[in-house]
């Protein structure tokens, strides 16, 4: 697929981490401040490339590959929340950073929380980018979803898994989704791997997001969700719209809008804001989500 940025190219590197384990990171370099970027369960540093370039000179984006995931290693160990983020804060160091913004999508958030509560020296801010969520409650909420997307056909191609990607999860295919696309293992090493994800997102769950112990200034963006962006695949005058507007209205709002008061209610330095998307809408407005990244760091 041809790229269609004009943004330099990042400069890959992989670091040592916790005994040798390699971390894919990309650097876009730059002499400002750095920002820090996390993925979210499944992606890697690539989801990054539309956004990296969007938020303008004076700033270092970089965004760094959990383990088990995309070109980083696959250790056998090492699948938790407090691991992660001791994997950052060594990448931190590899780098020569030594305070840098994190910016953080759905897991990565969580894991942005534990670096700046671990170690407040090294964070000057925290983003989330769709990151605000009880990860013990998600399941039951998803359950109660009356409208699922039809499965992906068994042993669909590659050119049928994207169309499904792009129809179901993400709402776009761009340069950042092809990248990460191109940077999954082969298709065993993916079902070690979500065995091994399946650790982090349960201890995710089952430890305390410590937000009361951020120091620094945080910006949630939150999805603002329609049923449209949650159900782009159902055309007007389907009678299951209905059924969709009321789960959105009546389940999937409020337990959204609490995960969102605890954060301003736990959060010293809290903002929040809105973009008009779906869970990935960093993807689809990358432009706007920039321009309210760039603006709360340089305002803060």
């Amino acid at each position: 697929m041809k790229r269609t940025t004009t943004a330099a190219e990042p400069a890959p590197r992989w670091i040592g981490v916790d005994g040798g384990v390699r971390l894919h990171v990309l650097d876009w370099g730059g002499a400002g401040p750095p920002v820090v970027m996390l993925h979210g369960a499944g992606q890697s540093a690539h989801v990054f490339r539309t956004l990296a370039p969007a938020l303008g000179g004076g700033l270092r984006p970089v965004a760094l590959t959990f383990r088990g995931h995309g070109e980083s290693d696959t250790p056998g160990h090492g699948y938790t929340a407090g691991r992660f983020a001791a994997d950052v804060v060594s990448v931190f160091d590899a780098l020569g950073i030594g305070r840098a913004a994190l910016v953080g999508h759905s897991l990565g958030g969580s894991i942005a929380t534990h670096v700046a509560a671990a170690a407040p020296e090294r964070v000057s801010h925290v983003v989330y980018l769709d990151s605000l969520a009880d990860y013990v409650g998600i399941g039951r909420i998803q359950a109660r979803n009356p409208v699922r997307p039809p499965p992906l056909p068994p042993g669909a191609g590659d050119a049928a898994e994207r169309a499904w990607h792009r129809a179901y999860t993400y709402g776009t295919w761009n340069e950042a989704m092809e990248a990460d696309w191109q940077a999954r293992a082969a298709p065993a090493v993916r079902a070690h791997r979500r065995e091994l994800l399946g650790e982090v997102v349960d201890d995710v769950a089952h430890t305390p997001e410590p937000l009361a112990a951020l120091s620094c200034p945080a910006l949630a963006l939150m999805a603002h969700e329609s049923v449209h962006t949650q159900f782009p695949w159902l055309e007007r005058g389907d009678p299951r719209l209905d059924a969709a507007r009321e789960w959105l209205r009546e389940v999937r709002t409020p337990w959204r809008r609490a995960a969102a008061e605890r954060f301003l209610r736990e959060v010293a330095h809290a903002r929040m804001a809105e973009v008009h998307g779906n869970h990935f809408f960093f993807l689809t407005a990358p432009g706007r989500t920039a321009a309210e990244i760039r603006g709360f760091l340089l305002s803060t």
